[in-house]
């Protein structure tokens, strides 16, 4: 696996890093990117995911999801990896012990903007014509999946309450 970049991805006081996978995903367009879930469903990325992917050709290399438990997958990923974003100590161990020296290890709050400026700047050198997607944040409501698109932003409304229609 010829992964260009690893992230972790973790739940942050019941939330998903919604900006972290959109930007992640819109990395992809200039190689694999390998999302490594930590205690995080590939389902529950999906569901920020869906609304992104029909906006981007289905010819980019995409991401790929592999369980921080999947030490075997997890190894093969940061072995190759150009950039690693960590968010969290138990990945960070686990990286190291695969040989990455401590300081190639980014904490996933520099992913995002580091992203963002390198995959704006690679796209534009590659395909002009394809727009930047908007910006999806989790916010907490019921429990079903909504969406709507606000001050050029989009929200991802995920809802906990036991309300049907």
């Amino acid at each position: 696996m010829q992964a260009r970049r690893v992230i972790e991805i973790v739940q942050s006081a019941g939330y998903l890093p919604a900006e972290l996978i959109l930007t992640g995903y819109w990395a992809s367009q200039s190689g694999l990117v390998v999302f490594i879930l930590n205690g995080v469903t590939p389902q529950a990325v999906d569901l920020v995911l869906d609304p992104i992917v029909v906006t981007l050709p289905m010819t980019i290399p995409g991401v790929l999801y592999v369980d921080v438990g999947d030490k075997t997958r997890v190894r093969e990923a940061v072995l190759f990896a150009e950039e690693i974003y960590a968010a969290t100590r138990l990945f960070r161990r686990l990286t190291i012990r695969c040989g990455i020296a401590p300081k190639l290890i980014a904490p996933v709050d520099r992913a995002i903007r580091s992203l963002e400026s390198r995959t704006l700047f690679e796209r534009d050198a590659r395909t002009p014509d394809v727009a930047k997607p908007q910006v999806a944040t989790p916010v907490p409501t019921g429990n079903r999946l909504g969406w709507r698109a606000t001050e050029a932003r989009a929200w991802i409304q995920l809802q906990t309450s036991d309300s049907s229609i």
